[in-house]
């Protein structure tokens, strides 16, 4: 399998899902749409049934929107790694704080996850054709992250709720601080500008147009 990035923005308030499928497994970014969803819309049989080798599931942070599917993945995939920020664990037990009642109803989320918290700009993973960083970006809510992906050479950073293109994330829910996604913006304006952002909603962008267009990287 060639290692390419699929956008699967089928999730709650069209969010968006990232596959990054290659050779060594595949790695979902916001497990909000699910296995069987997936599966068809990005053409992988057998992914509903646990036969892609799913290594890890990374989330942004801790909102329904995000999280919605991952009990479902992680069911498929028992031996795939969770990495999240326990500076989010709060949300998952609380059906208002996590968004869930959006939809109508109450989620509580209970899954066993690698803690992200304090691993600033530390590799996730580090192979031949992929490499995976996290940096924390708090703001959106206080375990939020962006996670800095390496195909073959080609950097591309998934934002989640931090950035989108042409604005930044709400920080008027439980956990959000005005103060402390700018300061996180302000921390991802000095990589490399020519890096390919991926938000958690919307369309793709890169850094050097949101440094150039997005009023909120001249705060």
């Amino acid at each position: 399998m060639e290692r390419r990035l699929i956008t699967v923005p089928l999730g709650p308030l069209e969010s968006n899902m990232y596959l990054i499928t290659g050779d060594t497994g595949i790695f979902v970014v916001d497990p909000s749409v699910s296995p069987e969803r997936a599966e068809e819309y990005c053409d992988l049989p057998g992914l509903s049934k646990g036969e892609c080798h799913v290594r890890a599931l990374l989330l942004t942070h801790g909102h329904h929107d995000h999280i919605k599917y991952v009990n479902e993945w992680q069911d498929a995939y028992p031996t795939a790694k969770i990495f999240f920020s326990s500076n989010d664990r709060d949300l998952l037990g609380n059906g208002y704080m996590n968004c869930s009642y959006m939809e109508g109803y109450e989620v509580i989320y209970d899954f066993k996850y690698s803690n992200l918290a304090g691993m600033y700009g530390q590799n996730l993973v580090k192979e031949e054709d992929i490499s995976i960083k996290v940096y924390e970006t708090p703001g959106h809510t206080m375990g939020s992250v962006c996670f800095l992906v390496t195909i073959d050479g080609e950097d591309m950073l998934f934002t989640g709720d931090t950035v989108f293109r042409g604005s930044v994330g709400r920080t008027d829910m439980p956990g959000g601080s005005g103060k402390d996604i700018m300061k996180s913006v302000k921390r991802i304006s000095k990589l490399d500008p020519g890096l390919k952002i991926y938000p958690g909603h919307g369309p793709d962008s890169t850094l050097g147009d949101e440094i150039r267009f997005n009023p909120f990287f001249s705060m």
